[in-house]
């Protein structure tokens, strides 16, 4: 049952960002710029809750680390192709140093595994290295706009 709940809990969050893109022209950048939203998203739930300004519980932390476990699985596919559009802010980096890229959501997937989803306090210890984890790919492939 538990199973369930976070698999229709992950659904949800992957499909609220569907309309955040309307603009952009390419289904494939619109699908990572929609992926890169839930990431943002479920971060910030996960970091309230563990600043005490969302109410904690271990089914929503759980529930958020299946979404970006989930989310994070799906960053090869979703930047696989070159596609582009004014609207992106992928860096053409990205696949000029596809393996670096690969490594560093790889690392992004590492440290959400081992993001402990039992109190505030263990959430709150993960988050740094998961947020080193996306600076250092948003420092090196993200255009800021």
């Amino acid at each position: 049952m538990k199973k369930k709940i976070i698999f229709l809990a992950s659904i949800v969050f992957l499909a609220l960002p569907v309309s955040a893109h309307q603009n952009v022209k390419n289904d494939a950048v619109k699908q990572r710029m929609q992926l890169m939203t839930v990431i943002k998203d479920t971060m910030a739930k996960i970091g309230a809750m563990a600043r005490g300004l969302d109410p904690f519980t271990e089914e929503s932390a759980s529930t958020a680390k299946q979404t970006l476990l989930m989310a994070a699985a799906d960053i090869e596919a979703k930047f696989e192709l070159n596609e582009t559009d004014p609207l992106s802010e992928s860096s053409p980096a990205i696949w000029e140093n596809w393996e670096d890229f690969i490594e560093k959501a790889d690392d992004f997937s590492f440290m959400i595994e081992g993001l402990e989803t039992t109190s505030a306090e263990t959430l709150a210890a993960g988050l740094g290295n998961i947020g080193q984890s996306c600076g250092s790919c948003h420092k090196t492939y993200r255009i800021k706009k």
